[in-house]
């Protein structure tokens, strides 16, 4: 009979759910693993989000504000990495429209929602240079794109790297004596996310959510 039930299909979803419950006693919580490992593990986690000093958590979070991300992404790769962030990594082609002027000069137009992100960073801020993203530069227009680029964030870039992928993103920060633990890739979906990871960084912040921005 339950067999020519369930053919039906009439069976309430949370039928099967019902039927597995645990017995009296139970406090419907998840299995608790008793292994030598996950006691461990837990122990371990309980440590390293222990509730620091107050003047710690304060200075953390005052860091973090500075930063544009949250209290618990910075903590999460201060333990994962033992590094304070202090540096954010924007690729160009989503900071700025890099195009050429009538005549033939680069012209550079921020993205007025991004500007608006930049000029509240309190960090060192980086652009990574996708190829891509800018026509052609001669040697000379790669030279001086710095400070046109400068031109249209208020002096807020301190270098800019030339790429697309993880290798060059690690150039950019050893090139400028910054340890790829202490910074962190602002971008917008999955390929930046992929990117972050390739270039080691400890966090991939999406724009989205950069000082709160929805």
């Amino acid at each position: 009979m339950g067999d020519r039930f369930d053919r039906l299909g009439l069976r309430h979803a949370n039928v099967e759910a019902l039927l597995r419950r645990p017995g009296i006693g139970h406090n419907n919580g998840p299995t608790f693993d008793m292994s030598w490992e996950a006691w461990v593990w837990r122990r371990a986690t309980a440590k390293a989000w222990k509730t620091p000093k107050p003047e710690v958590a304060r200075m953390r979070l005052r860091r973090a504000e500075r930063l544009g991300i949250t209290y618990k992404e910075l903590t999460a790769a201060l333990m994962d990495s033992g590094a304070h962030l202090g540096a954010a990594i924007l690729p160009l082609s989503l900071a700025a429209r890099v195009r050429r002027g009538p005549g033939g000069e680069i012209v550079v137009e921020a993205r007025n929602s991004v500007a608006d992100l930049v000029a509240k960073f309190r960090g060192r801020l980086f652009v990574l240079g996708d190829i891509d993203a800018v026509p052609g530069l001669t040697d000379v227009e790669r030279a001086d794109f710095l400070a046109t680029l400068n031109r249209a964030f208020e002096g807020k870039v301190e270098a800019i790297g030339w790429g697309h992928d993880g290798p060059a993103i690690r150039r950019l920060l050893k090139a400028n004596n910054l340890p790829h633990q202490e910074a962190f890739l602002v971008g917008a979906g999955m390929a930046h996310q992929v990117l972050g990871e390739a270039a080691g960084l400890p966090l991939t912040k999406d724009i989205e959510g950069w000082f709160g921005s929805q």
